[in-house]
């Protein structure tokens, strides 16, 4: 019996829940669905709704909150690349943001965007850097490099 290629099998996942590849749960679970991945990238799309945690009435999502989309982009990533290889989503760790440019202060409301992340540089032990991008309309409206720290496979962080 062959194997699946490992691009092929995070093809597969395009379009799945969110929730299939990363640990957040609501309310904290910004994004809705998958994308696309592929094995250094991968992009994910919210629609902005007064039921998120971080709306504020009359004015939507602050623009700040778009780290942490691009960064549960890199977490679906993460999590889609260890499942195309049976294993289940890991824990990680935001370590840092750099260059953050944003050229809207809100979200808004109704408006759907998308987050999107491509792998700069990562290593065995499970730090890895990010350009991340949120795009209205195919065009960029924030941007940031993050940082992240992946738990390594089977082992656990202290509590």
């Amino acid at each position: 019996m062959s194997q699946v290629p490992f691009e092929s099998r995070l093809g597969e996942f395009a379009r799945l829940p969110v929730s299939e590849f990363v640990l957040h749960r609501e309310p904290m679970l910004l994004l809705d669905r998958v994308i696309s991945l592929a094995p250094e990238s991968a992009v994910c799309e919210w629609c902005v709704s007064q039921d998120s945690v971080f709306f504020v009435p009359g004015l939507g999502v602050p623009s700040y909150i778009g780290i942490e989309y691009m960064a549960q982009c890199m977490a679906v990533h993460g999590g889609a690349c260890e499942r195309a290889r049976s294993f289940p989503p890991p824990r990680g760790l935001l370590l840092g943001t750099r260059q953050f440019q944003t050229q809207l202060q809100y979200f808004a409301d109704g408006t759907t965007y998308q987050a999107t992340c491509k792998k700069l540089i990562s290593n065995a032990q499970g730090m890895s850097s990010y350009d991340c991008r949120i795009l209205l309309e195919d065009q960029a409206v924030a941007h940031a490099i993050i940082s992240v720290l992946q738990e390594p496979r089977g082992e656990i962080f202290h509590e």
